[in-house]
């Protein structure tokens, strides 16, 4: 079975490209939906976490408040506390992606993506036979970031501010989906790269 790492920032379309590889006989772990499931209550991740930040962070059910962690994270010294906060998710999510991808191999798929926004920093791209990196132009993800979450221009700009930029993933992976057009048009590339890696 391959594996697929799938990267691309906020508002990219990661999600789209993962519709159209599932089209195709491939399934997907979106990692930032494991991430939220594992911290909304109590966990081995919620509580490594509150030990490093807090019981500020602790919401009723023994999780975390995702919004207060994050004004924490990206108040003073963002960029240790930042370094900490993936440290310690990022353990747990890479456990359960291989647990999950032992899953798909025993189904017997041929191949499987692992959606991870950070996943050349969280070193799992180490853990793929290939990765594929969504890009599209930092407007159409202020714009896509600002209607699927209803926030403020501002909100999104930070977003993509504190993610790795397109020439960064670009030069890393070893296939690029463009995502400035119509869904028509990804889908055709995902197309052109299933029938490259799924023969």
């Amino acid at each position: 079975m391959k594996v697929i790492g799938l990267c691309g920032g906020s508002g990219s379309g990661k999600s789209i490209v993962s519709k159209c590889f599932f089209n195709r006989g491939v399934p997907s772990l979106d990692t930032d939906a494991v991430y939220h499931t594992m911290v909304e209550s109590s966990s081995e991740c919620s509580s490594a976490l509150i030990n490093e930040f807090g019981e500020s962070i602790k919401n009723s059910e023994g999780g975390v408040n995702r919004k207060v962690l994050a004004d924490i994270v990206f108040g003073f010294d963002s960029e240790n506390k930042l370094k900490k906060l993936n440290s310690i998710s990022h353990f747990y999510i890479l456990k359960h992606c291989r647990e999950w991808l032992s899953e798909q191999e025993r189904k017997g798929v041929k191949a499987a993506i692992i959606d991870a926004p950070v996943l050349f920093e969280s070193g799992f791209d180490r853990e793929c036979d290939l990765t594929v990196a969504v890009i599209a132009s930092s407007e159409l993800r202020i714009e896509r970031i600002k209607k699927r979450d209803k926030t403020t221009e501002e909100d999104a700009k930070k977003r993509i501010k504190n993610q790795a930029d397109d020439d960064f993933l670009v030069k890393n992976a070893d296939y690029v989906i463009y995502n400035n057009t119509t869904e028509q048009e990804l889908d055709l590339q995902v197309e052109k790269i299933c029938r490259l890696i799924l023969r």
